[in-house]
């Protein structure tokens, strides 16, 4: 043996290299393996060969971990080959062509139709040319003339990586702009047909043109996903489920294209060339159910219908269903249309100017009755608007703390201001929602007026004057007092007398029991919380914070979180 070859002259050999990428695979096998990781990336090179020489040579005479292979297995048939290949999935084959049982051509053609990228280099001699045309058909695109030199060896074997990470950053390319294209054609497919036909026709044949049918819409739905406004979802948050929903899909033999068509609404359609019933979609619908990572959601089904010119029928039924979730709790899903109540003979207005008379002289169970009659009308006006309901609301509320000032009442439980009764009615994400929030404002003001001890009326103008202004850093007690038409000393000495407290503690109070509802809601910045209470340096606030309650702002936000 020549130095630098591995096999005898007598041997004729050509290497024809056949380029195919695989997934990568966990596996390994202790006798045939070398492992080496490099940048994260495992490159696995399988030898297919009946000559246990030839396979011992090409093993144990070249350093397989220097050219960047990284794992490699042995075989000694096609045969076993397929099953080496289907069980640790290499990204380059070394085979010879005539091996019993099954030839590398056989054995390539069967691994071809489940692993289409897999690395081919084939071993043949002069004699075998038609094996070699079918290599060569098959995409061969290089090969190395016996005797092996390892220089050649190596130096192609160098080449096949490189045609590797070519290709793999070519298919990380086109699946980069088939993602591009299937998001617009889902975007298009929102609006009528024929202002948008251009376009779906143009996407949707380069689509259907990939996966080989021209019919791949032969019954299709939209399933619409609208999530909280309020509510910041991860970054990853669509994409994440779009890649969920495609693999599931994949098992009931369907197509999912999807696009984001504004902020917080999520658009899927999904496809297939064979028709299915309502069960489908059901099935559907109730995997991205189990897969929403936020609270607050509804999912919309529209029909199924046929051909992709009818897709936009589908989206907008579903449109419609999403308009009427307002009046459903969160974390519903509407896959068919709502059935019609009756219409209300009670009109909402009329029942608002009897809840403001009743709060002047409040009754429990006459108040209750009328929010359960002003519920009924509403709920049965498919009509109204989600803002008008909401202004509704907001005059309500305000009727309500107009009677608290009126009455001198405290505030209701730990909402210390009106501005923050309206935060809360903003961040109501469903109808059942703000009706509940509606309903304990009442409760709490009920029992307040039930347990009131009548408060001086100086007290009262100074808590007053406080809960409006105690964001202003430079509030100061002749400010307050000047409010009460009391002098500062005066005001202070009527106010320790009637709380216990004196008006500077009453104050800091107020602020930091404000902050921890603030806290509360992760969106508030902690320097702005600060602000917003009435401190220049969040440094003294966080030690005021601490000081109060035990805990620094940032503690006590991860305590309230974890409950």
């Amino acid at each position: 043996m020549e130095s630098g070859n591995i096999f005898s002259e007598s041997d004729s050999f050509r290497a024809i290299i056949c380029l195919y990428i695989v997934d990568l695979s966990e596996n390994t096998n202790k006798n045939h393996t070398l492992a080496f990781f490099q940048g994260g990336i495992t490159i696995k090179l399988l030898i297919v060969d009946d000559e246990n020489l030839t396979r011992t040579g090409l093993t144990s005479s070249i350093d397989w971990i220097r050219l960047g292979i990284d794992e490699v297995y042995v075989a000694g048939d096609g045969l076993e080959g397929l099953h080496q290949a289907s069980v640790h999935k290499p990204e380059i084959i070394l085979s010879d062509v005539r091996m019993p049982r099954m030839s590398g051509i056989e054995m390539m053609e069967r691994i071809h139709t489940l692993m289409p990228d897999t690395v081919f280099i084939f071993m043949s001699g002069y004699t075998d040319k038609e094996y070699l045309k079918a290599a060569i058909r098959l995409q061969a695109v290089n090969y190395v003339e016996k005797p092996l030199d390892i220089s050649e060896v190596e130096e192609t074997v160098r080449a096949s990586i490189e045609r590797y990470h070519t290709i793999e950053q070519t298919k990380n390319a086109e699946s980069i702009t088939d993602s591009i294209s299937a998001a617009h054609l889902a975007l298009c497919l929102t609006m009528p047909y024929p202002s948008s036909r251009k376009s779906v026709e143009d996407l949707s044949r380069k689509y259907c043109m990939r996966y080989g049918s021209v019919d791949l819409f032969h019954a299709a739905f939209t399933v619409l996903l609208q999530t909280d406004e309020q509510v910041d979802l991860r970054p990853d948050f669509f994409s994440r489920l779009q890649k969920l929903l495609h693999d599931f899909a994949r098992q009931l033999h369907l197509h999912v294209i999807a696009a984001e068509k504004k902020p917080n609404l999520f658009v899927f359609h999904l496809f297939r060339k064979n028709s299915f019933t309502q069960n489908t979609v059901r099935t559907v619908t109730d995997f991205l159910s189990c897969h929403i990572e936020t609270d607050n959601w509804y999912l919309s089904a529209g029909q199924i219908v046929s051909g992709i010119q009818k897709l936009y029928d589908s989206y907008s039924s579903a449109a419609i269903r999403l308009q009427s979730s307002f009046f459903y709790n969160n974390r519903t899903v509407l896959c068919s249309d709502p059935e019609s109540p009756s219409p209300s003979r009670e009109n909402p207005e009329t029942i608002y100017e009897e809840l403001t008379t009743a709060l002047r002289n409040p009754s429990r169970v006459t108040l209750e009755e009328l929010m359960d009659k002003l519920y009924q009308a509403i709920y049965e006006n498919p009509s109204l608007i989600r803002g008008n309901i909401q202004t509704l609301y907001y005059r309500l509320l305000d009727a309500v703390f107009t009677q608290r000032r009126q009455r001198q009442l405290p505030g209701s439980g730990t909402q210390n201001s009106f501005d923050n009764t309206l935060d809360s009615l903003n961040r109501c994400f469903s109808y059942p929602e703000l009706h509940d929030m509606l309903k304990k404002t009442i409760n709490d003001f009920l029992n307040d007026v039930e347990n009131y001890v009548p408060m001086n009326s100086s007290v009262y103008l100074i808590k007053e004057y406080i809960s409006r202004h105690y964001s202003n850093p430079m509030l100061s007690t002749k400010e307050i007092s000047g409010y009460a038409s009391l002098s500062a000393s005066y005001a202070c000495t009527v106010f320790k007398n009637e709380t216990g407290q004196t008006l500077n503690q009453y104050l800091t109070e107020f602020r930091l029991e404000r902050a921890k509802e603030l806290l509360a809601d992760p969106r508030n910045n902690i320097s702005d919380i600060a602000t917003r209470v009435g401190y220049n340096d969040s440094n003294y606030f966080g030690k005021a914070f601490k000081k109060y309650s035990g805990q620094s702002p940032s503690e006590y936000r991860e305590s309230r979180c974890s409950l």
